[in-house]
């Protein structure tokens, strides 16, 4: 009885470990092109991350990164050298391939092309587990060269995918890694070989997680399958410290806890309880009269309301505009060629993570009060 009473604490324990969950900072396009930009990234940008990871490593959850592609910008020298920068945060990292990963000077042989991330990072696709959630790895990057590629899963992925997944638990969740996303953002359309790989994955619980777009969005595609669109970690392409839909430098965090995710982006610098960033009335133009509301890492889930000096007002009426910030350092900031200048400009179009709400008198104070799907609560006082 002795030995079977232990057999099962053991057992116990084993499942419980299972499912204690995980720390995942999932780290979009660093993208270094240049040596200045690979110190920068080893100097600035390395070390913030480093600050969460140690943050993680302190709840006594198992941490590990995931670079989602465009780990440099056609250098492929530096595939190595950013690889040991991460690693050396002392935690697992993983990464997929996109599509500056392979050198600029092949065309038409895809093979040679994946050698350079091959070398550095190991196999295109591949599997592993983390809490409760099993995580693939795929190669959404079908390259020509360098300016032109399509965005598919090859018939032999689909084929591992199938055989990959019998080992798998049916009622266990399922994240599927890629560099370019399964959502087309400005049609609002799942790709055609998305729901072929949801068609493979079944009835389980589904999380894309791409980068490649360098912005931040989160797609509810069912109840049961989300795409995590992550955004550049390092703002615009290095030229901009902001994205161009204003997501500000940061990770993309996943958090499981007792079988359940959460998320959140992370300002590189900043607590995790910075996530809202707001405007006086006569700051942001077509909205003069108004306090605008930037609720970073906002998705249709999200409930925005405020007070006016301790009174609930209601929800915040949500506007889509163009980031006063971004705009701000490209037309006062920014002091690039041509070409940059027209890129910062041309990559910066409305965003729906905006709210307002105008004062019913003067020199009150307002309130805002912003909840996530995950019922975490982040307030911000404006005063007069």
């Amino acid at each position: 009885m002795r030995k079977i009473l232990l057999a099962l604490l053991l057992l116990a324990t084993i499942t419980h470990t299972r499912g204690d969950g995980f720390n995942l900072i999932v780290v979009g396009d660093p993208q270094p092109q240049t040596e200045e930009q690979i110190a920068r990234l080893e100097r600035d940008i390395i070390p913030k991350i480093g600050a969460i990871v140690e943050e993680y490593l302190a709840t006594g959850y198992p941490t590990a990164i995931l670079l989602t592609g465009d780990i440099v910008w056609d250098t492929m020298a530096f595939l190595p050298r950013v690889k040991s920068m991460f690693e050396s945060l002392g935690v697992p990292v993983y990464a997929v391939v996109g599509n500056h990963d392979h050198p600029a000077d092949i065309s038409d042989n895809e093979r040679v092309a994946e050698r350079h991330f091959e070398a550095a990072f190991g196999r295109r696709y591949y599997s592993f587990t983390l809490g409760d959630t099993h995580f693939v790895a795929l190669d959404n990057i079908c390259y020509s060269d360098h300016d032109n590629y399509t965005i598919d899963i090859d018939r032999k992925q689909r084929r591992w995918l199938r055989r990959d997944l019998r080992k798998v638990d049916t009622e266990q969740r399922i994240a599927i890694a890629m560099h370019a996303p399964v959502v087309n953002y400005r049609k609002g359309e799942v790709l055609d070989y998305a729901n072929e790989i949801v068609d493979i994955v079944g009835d389980r619980e589904l999380h894309f997680i791409t980068g490649h777009r360098h912005r931040h969005a989160t797609a509810d595609i069912s109840p049961r399958i989300i795409e995590h669109s992550v955004a550049q970690v390092n703002g615009n392409l290095w030229f901009a410290p902001i994205c161009s839909d204003g997501t500000p430098r940061g990770v993309f965090c996943i958090e499981e806890r007792d079988n359940e995710w959460r998320w959140q982006h992370r300002i590189l610098g900043e607590k995790s309880d910075y996530q809202l960033v707001t405007w006086h009335e006569g700051i942001v133009a077509d909205n003069e009269e108004y306090v605008v509301a930037k609720v970073i890492g906002w998705d249709s889930m999200w409930r925005v309301e405020w007070l006016e000096d301790g009174t609930a007002m209601g929800a915040m009426e949500q506007i889509e505009i163009v980031d006063p910030d971004y705009m701000h350092y490209v037309e006062h900031e920014a002091d690039y060629g041509d070409i940059i200048m027209s890129r910062l400009r041309r990559s910066a179009y409305p965003h729906k993570h905006y709210f307002r709400c105008r004062r019913t008198r003067q020199n009150s104070e307002i309130t805002i009060v912003a909840t996530d799907r995950f019922g975490r609560v982040f307030t911000h006082v404006v005063g007069s």
